[in-house]
């Protein structure tokens, strides 16, 4: 008798939880698109494809090696800043972007990534991304951005 009232504890959970599992997948494709959207901007200097995906409070913070290499300083910059910086004329720069991790709880997500910034098809540097986005009106928006910065052990082009 008390297999069958635990049987169908175990389907129900099942039956209950299938739907939000199916949905937070869906999310984490719409998010993963999203920030690889935001990533292509690098590429296609594309400044309304760019402003479509970010908010007036998008930051970036960027840690970069200081100038004696013992360790890292601080930038920040808007998402107007970052799209100003990218979409000016200039050389072939295209970031990559492998094994993200996304974590998404209703309209809050964060996608953690492997990233490499190849210029004119070589690699230029590599590190990690943190992404944070936000569901806003029904799309997902990149709130913030931050990530490391490496010129050596990025590898050979992923792409």
């Amino acid at each position: 008798m008390t297999l069958r009232p635990a049987l169908v504890s175990i389907l129900t959970l099942v039956v209950v939880t299938t739907p939000a599992a199916a949905q937070h997948s869906s999310a984490e494709a719409e998010v993963l698109a999203t920030t690889k959207a935001f990533l292509s901007v690098l590429e296609t200097r594309d400044v309304e494809a760019a402003r479509s995906l970010i908010t007036e409070e998008t930051r970036l913070t960027l840690l970069r090696p200081t100038q004696d290499g013992t360790g890292s300083r601080v930038l920040t910059m808007t998402g107007e800043q970052f799209i100003a910086a990218v979409t000016r004329p200039g050389g072939n720069v295209k970031e990559v972007i492998r094994n993200p991790r996304i974590e998404v709880d209703g309209d809050l997500a964060t996608v953690w990534a492997e990233y490499q910034v190849l210029a004119d098809g070589a690699v230029h540097h590599c590190g990690h991304d943190a992404f944070q986005l936000a569901r806003k009106g029904g799309s997902w928006k990149v709130l913030n951005v931050s990530d490391t910065y490496s010129e050596t052990g990025c590898g050979p082009a992923w792409e």
